[in-house]
């Protein structure tokens, strides 16, 4: 495996590695062989039964806590989805959770994860740095039980005005939050620039679920892609966007961060690319949204697409059929976009 730097002191550094780790200017080579088919956190919401007791619907459970206001389940299917999630993400970035410059010489003291989910990202961070105090955020409280003892998670809705005194993190993280939010420069990026401390940094990390292709093999009429789309029109009718990866990096340079970078992956779907690398996370990916589809579909499409329960599990068929056809070489982005709050602002 291509060796990859650890993250040190890159302040005013210039970042060699995005030369192998971003891959929005090259294309996946397909394999030919396969081409036939600071607030007091002690205020915090505490987990009283309403909370712990969850909506129940389309035979899966949701988040109760600001009921209805995220769209997809967080039943025990799910958080082992979104665990599987975390380790295919995770191997795409070369085995690291972050890009901005934190190191065990410089590490952050304070750190707040948006939409922690299963939390695993926050306890991976507490192990990391042991010193730090780790805060994970959701509506859902489907973290576990036993975590490192810097690590803390609450349920909280952080499209709200935030509780946190301004100026307390030194980093904030976001990863897959698409669909949770009205607004995300508003309700997340602004509100970051006004919680973290001079220095801090944001890093946003963001899968676009739109598949794309670079060789013409995705038509219009590719399952994948309409699914997409139609997720996409819903989530506009929910006021909850799913496609912002190309705004994010323009959000917080708005907003007055400053050392703006970013970063775009190419994460295949299925087993069609040349590397070996790409075409086992390709794999892992198939079978991880496929298994998840009917989760991530079904509230959003019967409740804003316009579709029975029935027409979105009939359409669902074709969708994960397409998944499996070698012959479409569609990927979908990644975006990873982290800006550092100036020392001072003017």
């Amino acid at each position: 495996m291509t060796y990859l730097p650890s993250n040190g002191g890159f302040h005013g550094f210039q970042f060699t590695f995005e030369t192998y780790l971003d891959s929005s200017s090259r294309n996946i080579e397909v394999d030919s062989e396969h081409s036939s088919s600071c607030r007091d956190i002690h205020d915090s919401v505490s987990l009283s039964e309403s909370i712990s007791k969850y909506e129940e619907q389309f035979g899966r459970t949701y988040h109760s806590y600001r009921a209805r206001s995220y769209h997809y389940p967080n039943d025990p299917t799910e958080t082992e989805r979104l665990d599987d999630q975390y380790e295919i993400a995770k191997e795409l970035m070369e085995g690291r959770n972050y890009f901005a410059p934190f190191s065990c010489k410089n590490p952050p003291r304070k750190v707040l994860d948006i939409g922690t989910g299963t939390g695993t990202w926050a306890i991976d961070m507490g192990d990391e740095f042991p010193e730090a105090e780790i805060i994970g955020t959701d509506l859902s409280p489907v973290q576990p039980d036993l975590v490192p003892p810097n690590v803390r998670f609450f349920v909280e809705d952080s499209s709200e005005e935030w509780v946190y005194a301004p100026n307390y993190f030194d980093y904030i993280h976001t990863r897959y939050t698409l669909g949770c939010w009205s607004d995300m420069k508003s309700q997340i990026i602004q509100r970051a620039f006004d919680h973290l401390k001079p220095g801090g940094w944001l890093e946003c990390q963001e899968l676009n679920t739109l598949p794309v292709c670079d060789d013409g093999s995705m038509t219009d009429d590719y399952k994948l892609l309409q699914w997409a789309r139609d997720m996409d029109n819903a989530s506009r009718a929910a006021d909850r966007q799913l496609v912002i990866g190309d705004d994010i990096k323009k959000w917080l340079e708005e907003v007055g961060f400053v050392d703006v970078q970013q970063m775009v992956l190419k994460l295949p779907v299925g087993g069609w690319a040349k590397e070996p690398r790409l075409k086992h996370l390709g794999m892992l990916w198939q079978r991880n949204l496929s298994g998840g589809l009917s989760g991530l579909s079904v509230g959003l499409l019967h409740r804003f697409g316009g579709k029975t329960i029935e027409q979105v599990e009939v359409d669902l068929v074709g969708v994960r059929n397409s998944m499996f056809d070698r012959n479409v070489h569609a990927y979908m982005k990644i975006y990873v976009v982290w800006g550092r709050k100036p020392d001072v602002i003017s």
